[in-house]
C-alpha cells in the first residue's frame, strides 16, 4: 500500500465520520468506490489497516473503562507486583497510555492475557471467601 493511498483513505474516513447529511455520505462513498477501483489492492490494504487500528483503539478504551471501576475495588499495586512483577506506575502508564520514552505506553497482547488471567484469579479468590462462625 502506498502512503498516498493510506492518506487518501484516512482523509475520506475522517470526512465520513464528520459527515452531517446523507448527501455528504453519498459523495464520500463514491470517492471510496473510485479509490477501490483505481487501486484494489492498495484500497484493501488501507481498509484492513484502518479496521485493525479501530479495533485496537476500541480494545484499549474498553480496558481503560473497565480498569477505572476495578481500580477502586482492587489494589493496582497488588496486580502490578503479583502478576507482572512491575510497579504500580508501570501498570498505570499502560492503563492511561502515558508517554514513556516519547511514545504512549501500551499493553502487549501477552500482557493483556496476563491481565485477564489476573482478574480471573482475583475473582476466584474473592468468590471463595466465606465467613464462618
Amino acid at each position: 500500500m502506498t502512503t498516498e493511498m493510506k492518506e487518501k483513505f484516512g482523509r475520506l474516513k475522517e470526512m465520513e465520520l464528520n459527515a452531517r447529511t446523507d448527501k455528504d455520505r453519498s459523495k464520500i462513498q463514491k470517492e471510496f468506490d473510485r479509490l477501490a477501483t483505481e487501486d484494489p489492492e492498495g484500497f484493501e490494504d488501507a481498509f484492513i489497516e484502518s479496521a485493525q487500528s479501530t479495533l485496537y483503539r476500541a480494545k484499549k478504551l474498553k480496558v481503560k473503562d473497565q480498569m477505572s471501576e476495578i481500580s477502586e475495588i482492587v489494589s493496582m499495586s497488588y496486580i502490578a507486583k503479583t502478576y507482572f512483577n512491575k510497579t504500580k506506575s508501570w501498570l498505570s502508564q499502560r492503563i492511561n497510555e502515558l508517554n514513556v520514552n516519547g511514545k504512549p505506553a501500551q499493553f502487549t497482547p501477552e500482557e493483556l492475557e496476563i491481565l485477564n488471567a489476573a482478574f480471573q484469579d482475583i475473582s476466584k479468590k474473592t468468590g471463595a471467601f466465606k465467613v464462618t462462625n
